[in-house]
């Protein structure tokens, strides 16, 4: 990875979001976090808390989420909204901090192992 190539480190920010909540919903591959199957609440709930981490944590803009993820503004809207809601819970609140600082943890390994 290159750290001064915004692309890239966006790319890479996204990625880290996916790793930290897959570690919490350890049942569900990755790829059925990114692309969950309509059938698969939790999946895409596991998404939704990627797309929140990804928006609050690391303060990317929606705009660019959307055109990440290639999905609709709304879809996008309505993730980091169903999140917010959510995080109203002490419990769920605990668990999204746990994945917002291990999605920060593994951005900053990433950042060490480019700068080597």
């Amino acid at each position: 990875m290159n750290p001064y190539d915004a692309d890239q480190r966006l790319e890479v920010m996204l990625a880290c979001c996916f790793k930290a909540v897959s570690v919490q919903f350890s049942h569900i591959p990755v790829r059925e976090i990114i692309w969950p199957p309509h059938d698969m609440f939790d999946a895409a709930l596991a998404r939704q808390i990627a797309i929140h981490i990804l928006h609050v944590e690391f303060d990317v803009p929606r705009r660019r989420i959307v055109k990440m993820q290639d999905r609709q503004r709304t879809s996008i809207s309505f993730a980091i909204q169903r999140i917010d809601n959510r995080l109203t819970c002490p419990v769920f609140a605990k668990a999204y901090g746990r994945m917002a600082a291990r999605a920060k943890d593994i951005f900053m390994q990433q950042l060490g192992k480019a700068a080597a």
